[in-house]
């Protein structure tokens, strides 16, 4: 129905319709959550809620998270009952972007009287009310204001009962109520543009031109799968969180053209903290990191997805249930990507990235000398993972698309003073290509007015460093320091700090991104050029097999395998003992412990020549041999070496060189199988006995075998 070039054209005019709610929002927003860290998404979905186009620079779980919202939206509110001018609302975790910050708004779109699409966006508020000390809360209920699905403009009038209930639950109302505005905007426009382009291209439906992009990026999706070798796929990642240490097993079931992850095994949700992933969020999450493996170059909507399932066990970490707590499921949730790329690098090494640096936010929330109240937020990156082909880069907050925030910005809307904001030398983890650089923040209060700022402090990947891939080493974990205090372990989560003088200060450190490959493989003149720059120090060039020579970068000599330590094991002064008994003094002198007799095996490295009789070690115990001794060897020749036998897994015996034998002994009583101690005592040499000659010493001298 579609020729190639007018398809590739109304395809790229829709995307560029979301393109401009983006930018809708981006510039009326009010906070500097949504205006200037990005964090927001916008769409374009059919009538029945399956995503046509989105903007490249929307949140990508957003843009899988809003479809599900709008079904579940159609529940309360059904498709035939709306009306144009109608705005649906909800921040459901369970069925939106997985915690109550995050905000749909929907706006349907109607043409000649019936439903022709849908525009929506989902933003993350300012704002919902709630504890600031997210970290211990227990339930839902305590992390803010639960919006059902309701609407919020009726036949274009604003529905003033749900606006007075939002403004009166959170803080700094009219900056979250702007933000929703600013979506309610976006939409108008998005749906003014939608009718614009129906009519020049003489559409009365959308179906057929959404049936048709959806048709060829589940086409794409699927031969990407067919590519990949059928199996099972696995890996897991271990993190901190909430003081304890998690597990995610990933299994990755290529069938086909079809792919499932299945989360089998993971923990169970977490009774407080807030850190607990709805299924919706957890699947957005898994799926995301899979379009980006599988098919980037086609522009993502709902039919990439449909050959992609995701199962997670009912009431885990990974599918809680309600009423658990969620607000900072990104301490949980942000694992599930490098979970899948881990699983998959064998056999898609050219499209997976190693660990990236998880990004670091702080809020800073008070009153200033005014009586006005502030509440905004910096967020920033860390390193991202190093791949195939690629170094990371530095200060990226993957795996959202969010924005760094300006540090004027943030200063402008705070008393806080950003003091310092760098790169880390040596923050990247080693590979042949290395891993992005994390970043340090240091935030101070900027007066000593006396009036408190709560600086709301969250932190990724605290305690946590992940492996790069193939070889790549691991990036060091993030960490933070308030008020002097290091904070190196996730046990209390966010972090909720109160600023009262201009000397006290928050220490926030995002990771560097793990490298990709073995890093002695990295050649030289990348290794000198990171030096010439800064990111690495000379401290840090042993990580890549180098060291410095002359001014340059060399490679450093591959370590030996460490040499045998030689046993020196000299006759001890005094009257002569048996030959049995003589051993048991050596070994006791030079230090061997007895429970090692059975493996030194002491008895065998001395020749044949210079025992009488044979003993061995059993039990601990050094005793006469039931052997027959062996046949003298005839007078001149030299002496001859007992064949070792062979040790499985063990270093093998030493041997000694061979001393002229002693005449015979009688047998002596079995020594214990502990011999006691002599630490402390005097050697006998000291009481008077002449010392060993230097002959016998160095004949004495134990060699590898």
């Amino acid at each position: 129905m579609f020729d190639p070039v007018s398809l590739e054209i109304m395809w790229s005019r829709l995307i560029n319709i979301t393109e401009e709610c983006w930018v809708t929002i981006w510039r009326t927003a009010f906070s500097t959550i949504i205006g200037e860290a990005q964090d927001f998404g916008c769409e374009l979905l059919d009538a029945r809620a399956n995503s046509i186009a989105h903007s490249p620079r929307s949140m990508p779980v957003f843009n899988l998270t809003l479809p599900q919202a709008i079904k579940a939206l159609f529940e309360s509110f059904p498709p035939n009952e709306l009306e144009d001018g109608d705005v649906l609302i909800t921040n459901d975790p369970w069925v939106c972007a997985g915690h109550l910050f995050d905000l749909a708004v929907v706006t349907p779109v109607f043409r000649s009287g019936q439903m022709a699409g849908l525009v929506g966006s989902i933003g993350h508020c300012s704002d919902i009310g709630g504890t600031k000390d997210s970290g211990h809360a227990r339930e839902v209920y305590e992390e803010g204001l639960q919006i059902p699905p309701l609407k919020l403009y009726r036949a274009g009038r604003l529905n003033n009962d749900v606006a007075a209930m939002i403004r009166r639950n959170v803080r700094r109302p009219e900056m979250v109520f702007g933000d929703i505005q600013a979506q309610v905007g976006s939409n108008r426009i998005g749906a003014q543009r939608l009718l614009e382009f129906m009519e020049e291209y003489g559409l009365e439906t959308l179906e057929p031109l959404a049936h048709e992009v959806q048709h060829r990026a589940e086409t794409a999706m699927r031969e990407a799968i067919a590519a990949v070798p059928d199996g099972t796929y696995t890996s897991e990642v271990e993190f901190e969180v909430a003081g304890q240490r998690l597990r995610l097993p990933c299994k990755v079931i290529v069938a086909g053209d079809e792919l499932t992850v299945d989360w089998e095994g993971a923990p169970p949700e977490l009774p407080f903290g807030g850190v607990n992933c709805t299924g919706t969020y957890a699947a957005a999450h898994t799926t995301y990191a899979l379009k980006s493996i599988l098919t980037p170059e086609i522009p993502s909507n709902a039919g990439c997805f449909r050959p992609l399932h995701v199962r997670a066990p009912e009431g885990s970490v990974l599918n809680c249930r309600y009423p658990a707590s969620v607000n900072q499921r990104t301490m949980v949730g942000w694992f599930c990507g490098p979970a899948v790329f881990r699983a998959l690098a064998p056999v898609l090494a050219d499209h997976v990235q190693a660990f990236t640096g998880l990004p670091a936010l702080c809020a800073g929330y008070g009153r200033d000398a005014h009586g006005r109240t502030f509440n905004d937020h910096i967020m920033f990156g860390g390193g991202q993972g190093g791949g195939r082909n690629t170094d990371g880069n530095s200060a990226v907050l993957y795996p959202t698309s969010a924005a760094n925030v300006p540090v004027e910005m943030f200063e402008q809307r705070t008393p806080l003073m950003v003091e310092r904001k760098e790169l880390i030398p040596d923050s990247a983890g080693a590979g042949r290509h290395r891993g992005g650089l994390g970043q340090q923040v240091v935030i101070r209060k900027l007066y000593d007015d006396g009036l408190p700022v709560q600086a709301q402090v969250l932190p990724h990947g605290i305690g946590s460093p992940l492996e790069g891939l193939l070889g790549g080493r691991s990036a060091g974990p993030g960490r933070y320091k308030i008020a002097g205090k290091v904070i190196t372990k996730a046990a209390g989560l966010t972090q909720l700090a109160e600023l009262r003088k201009s000397s006290d200060v928050v220490i926030l450190e995002a990771a560097g991104g793990s490298g990709f490959g073995a890093p002695r493989e990295r050649p030289l003149e990348l290794v000198q050029r990171d030096l010439t720059e800064g990111y690495i120090t000379p401290r840090g060039l042993a990580a890549y097999g180098a060291r410095m020579r002359n001014g340059k970068v060399v490679r450093s000599p591959m370590k030996r395998l460490a040499k045998t330590k030689r046993v020196v094991i000299a006759r001890p002064a005094g009257p002569k003992q048996s030959p049995v008994t003589e051993i048991a003094t050596r070994l006791r002198r030079s230090g061997v412990p007895a429970n090692s007799l059975p493996k030194f095996a002491g008895w065998q490295a001395i020749s044949s020549q210079g025992i009488p009789g044979t003993a061995r070690a059993a039990g601990g115990t050094l005793r006469r041999s039931s052997r027959p001794p062996p046949a003298k060897a005839p007078a001149g020749a030299a002496p001859a070496l007992r064949p070792l036998p062979a040790t499985t897994g063990a270093t093998p015996p030493r041997r000694l060189r061979a001393r002229t034998p002693s005449p015979a002994r009688p047998d002596p009583a079995p020594l214990p199988a502990v011999l006691p101690s002599t630490a402390g005592a005097p050697h006998p040499a000291r009481r008077g006995s002449a010392p060993l000659p230097r002959r016998r010493r160095r004949d004495l001298q134990s060699r590898p075998g």
